[in-house]
Protein backbone atom coordinates (compact mmCIF):
# COMPACT_ATOMS: atom_id res chain seq x y z
CA UNK A 1 0.00 0.00 0.00
CA UNK A 2 2.82 2.39 0.73
CA UNK A 3 4.32 2.38 -2.85
CA UNK A 4 0.92 2.43 -3.92
CA UNK A 5 0.03 5.38 -2.80
CA UNK A 6 3.58 7.16 -3.03
CA UNK A 7 2.71 7.24 -6.80
CA UNK A 8 -0.74 8.48 -6.59
CA UNK A 9 0.70 11.51 -4.14
CA UNK A 10 2.93 12.24 -6.93
CA UNK A 11 0.91 12.35 -9.68
CA UNK A 12 -2.01 14.14 -7.68
CA UNK A 13 0.66 16.40 -6.39
CA UNK A 14 1.89 17.34 -9.86
CA UNK A 15 -1.97 17.54 -11.55
CA UNK A 16 -2.96 19.92 -8.71
CA UNK A 17 -0.02 22.18 -8.28
CA UNK A 18 0.53 22.94 -12.06
CA UNK A 19 -2.78 21.61 -14.03
CA UNK A 20 -1.09 19.49 -16.00
CA UNK A 21 -1.09 15.71 -16.49
CA UNK A 22 -1.06 12.92 -19.02
CA UNK A 23 -4.20 12.26 -20.19
CA UNK A 24 -5.47 9.42 -18.24
CA UNK A 25 -4.72 11.48 -15.00
CA UNK A 26 -6.63 14.15 -16.51
CA UNK A 27 -9.62 11.72 -17.23
CA UNK A 28 -9.50 10.49 -13.56
CA UNK A 29 -8.98 13.98 -11.58
CA UNK A 30 -11.73 16.36 -12.11
CA UNK A 31 -10.88 19.69 -10.36
CA UNK A 32 -13.84 20.91 -8.39
CA UNK A 33 -12.25 23.68 -6.81
CA UNK A 34 -9.25 25.36 -5.92
CA UNK A 35 -7.76 26.29 -1.89
CA UNK A 36 -6.91 29.56 -0.42
CA UNK A 37 -3.26 29.24 -1.97
CA UNK A 38 -4.86 28.83 -5.92
CA UNK A 39 -4.33 25.15 -5.78
CA UNK A 40 -6.89 23.14 -7.22
CA UNK A 41 -9.18 20.44 -5.43
CA UNK A 42 -9.57 17.00 -7.64
CA UNK A 43 -12.12 14.50 -7.28
CA UNK A 44 -11.07 10.93 -8.14
CA UNK A 45 -13.64 9.94 -10.31
CA UNK A 46 -11.89 6.33 -10.13
CA UNK A 47 -12.77 6.31 -6.28
CA UNK A 48 -16.53 6.79 -6.44
CA UNK A 49 -18.63 3.61 -5.18
CA UNK A 50 -22.29 4.89 -5.14
CA UNK A 51 -22.47 8.27 -3.33
CA UNK A 52 -19.06 7.77 -1.64
CA UNK A 53 -16.05 10.27 -3.55
CA UNK A 54 -12.70 11.66 -2.61
CA UNK A 55 -11.73 14.76 -2.80
CA UNK A 56 -7.59 14.76 -2.86
CA UNK A 57 -5.77 18.68 -2.72
CA UNK A 58 -1.97 20.11 -1.78
CA UNK A 59 -1.26 19.92 1.41
CA UNK A 60 2.86 21.52 2.01
CA UNK A 61 4.77 18.99 0.17
CA UNK A 62 2.07 16.23 0.41
CA UNK A 63 -1.41 16.00 -0.51
CA UNK A 64 -5.27 15.63 1.46
CA UNK A 65 -7.62 13.18 0.89
CA UNK A 66 -11.50 13.78 2.05
CA UNK A 67 -13.69 10.78 1.26
CA UNK A 68 -17.48 12.03 1.67
CA UNK A 69 -20.94 10.41 1.59
CA UNK A 70 -23.64 12.48 -0.53
CA UNK A 71 -27.31 12.03 0.04
CA UNK A 72 -28.30 13.06 -3.42
CA UNK A 73 -31.99 13.40 -2.99
CA UNK A 74 -31.95 15.34 0.40
CA UNK A 75 -29.44 17.30 -1.01
CA UNK A 76 -27.32 16.29 2.52
CA UNK A 77 -23.85 15.51 2.78
CA UNK A 78 -21.45 13.57 5.14
CA UNK A 79 -17.55 14.02 5.72
CA UNK A 80 -15.87 10.30 6.71
CA UNK A 81 -12.46 10.79 6.56
CA UNK A 82 -9.50 13.34 6.34
CA UNK A 83 -6.23 11.93 5.74
CA UNK A 84 -2.68 14.04 5.07
CA UNK A 85 -0.03 11.71 3.48
CA UNK A 86 3.18 13.39 2.83
CA UNK A 87 5.52 13.66 -0.28
CA UNK A 88 6.33 9.55 -0.42
CA UNK A 89 2.92 8.92 0.17
CA UNK A 90 3.37 7.72 4.03
CA UNK A 91 0.58 8.51 6.13
CA UNK A 92 0.89 11.50 8.43
CA UNK A 93 -2.44 12.30 9.72
CA UNK A 94 -6.03 11.21 10.06
CA UNK A 95 -9.33 11.97 11.43
CA UNK A 96 -11.90 9.74 10.88
CA UNK A 97 -14.45 11.72 12.92
CA UNK A 98 -17.68 11.34 10.95
CA UNK A 99 -20.86 14.18 10.40
CA UNK A 100 -22.73 16.27 8.29
CA UNK A 101 -21.13 19.28 6.52
CA UNK A 102 -23.16 21.95 5.22
CA UNK A 103 -23.85 21.52 1.11
CA UNK A 104 -22.48 24.60 -0.16
CA UNK A 105 -22.89 24.36 -4.03
CA UNK A 106 -20.19 26.07 -5.06
CA UNK A 107 -17.80 24.73 -2.50
CA UNK A 108 -15.50 21.74 -3.35
CA UNK A 109 -16.87 19.06 -2.13
CA UNK A 110 -20.87 20.23 -3.46
CA UNK A 111 -19.44 20.35 -6.77
CA UNK A 112 -18.26 16.61 -6.20
CA UNK A 113 -21.34 15.89 -4.68
CA UNK A 114 -23.23 17.35 -7.88
CA UNK A 115 -20.92 15.31 -10.01
CA UNK A 116 -21.35 11.80 -8.42
CA UNK A 117 -25.16 12.49 -7.58
CA UNK A 118 -25.58 13.15 -11.67
CA UNK A 119 -23.55 10.04 -12.48
CA UNK A 120 -25.71 7.85 -10.64
CA UNK A 121 -28.77 9.78 -12.24
CA UNK A 122 -30.58 10.37 -8.62
CA UNK A 123 -33.59 12.17 -9.10
CA UNK A 124 -33.36 16.20 -9.07
CA UNK A 125 -29.32 16.53 -10.28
Amino acid sequence: MYFKIGGIVGAIAILLSNGSAIAEDAQRYITVGHDKLGNSVALDTETIKGTTYKLYGMYGDGIFETTFDASCKESRLFRNRIAIYGSEGQLLQEDREKGEIPFVANSSPGKGMQIVCQKIGADGW
